[in-house]
């Protein structure tokens, strides 16, 4: 059976537009990721305050890779037992988010962070100050944090 030129385009066209919609396009409006962004943001700071490993378990990979301010890096489960064993411990926790970036499903935040460390988190009864950036992913539907860097540039 031989088809027509109009023929072949109209199933090109068709299985072309099946295959866009298979597609993961969930993030398409940029405004609205980054205020997403902001809100996962806000969500990570206060599952750390409470120690609330169930909503951090929920916001980060499982795959997470961190270079920490201790100067190492640790993966989701050594995050995880930190959080857990009061090794990351804060009384105070706030971010300025300085900006953040989408690019296709991946969300680049930075800025600096203030904390102040109490228990076994080192340095407790200080404030540091710290840069931060922090790679999100936007897959089925969700973001979830892929890696986060955090480096001191000072201790008071």
């Amino acid at each position: 059976m031989k088809l027509t030129k109009l023929s072949q385009f109209g199933i090109f066209t068709l299985l072309f537009s099946f295959s866009l919609l298979g597609c993961d396009n969930d993030v398409l409006d940029k405004s609205s990721a980054v205020e997403e962004l902001r809100e996962m943001e806000r969500l990570q700071v206060q599952g750390i305050l409470e120690k609330d490993s169930i909503m951090m378990r929920e916001i980060l990979a499982n795959d997470l890779i961190v270079n920490a301010p201790s100067n190492s890096v640790v993966d989701i489960n050594m995050a995880m037992e930190a959080l857990k064993l009061g090794y990351i411990d804060y009384t105070f926790y706030e971010q300025e988010i300085d900006d953040i970036k989408i690019i296709e499903n991946i969300g680049i935040v930075m800025g600096l962070e203030t904390v102040m460390p109490t228990g076994l988190t080192g340095k407790a009864g200080t404030t540091e100050k710290r840069r931060f950036t922090d790679i999100w992913m936007y897959k089925n539907s969700q973001w979830l944090m892929i890696a986060r860097q955090a480096t001191n540039i000072s201790v008071e």
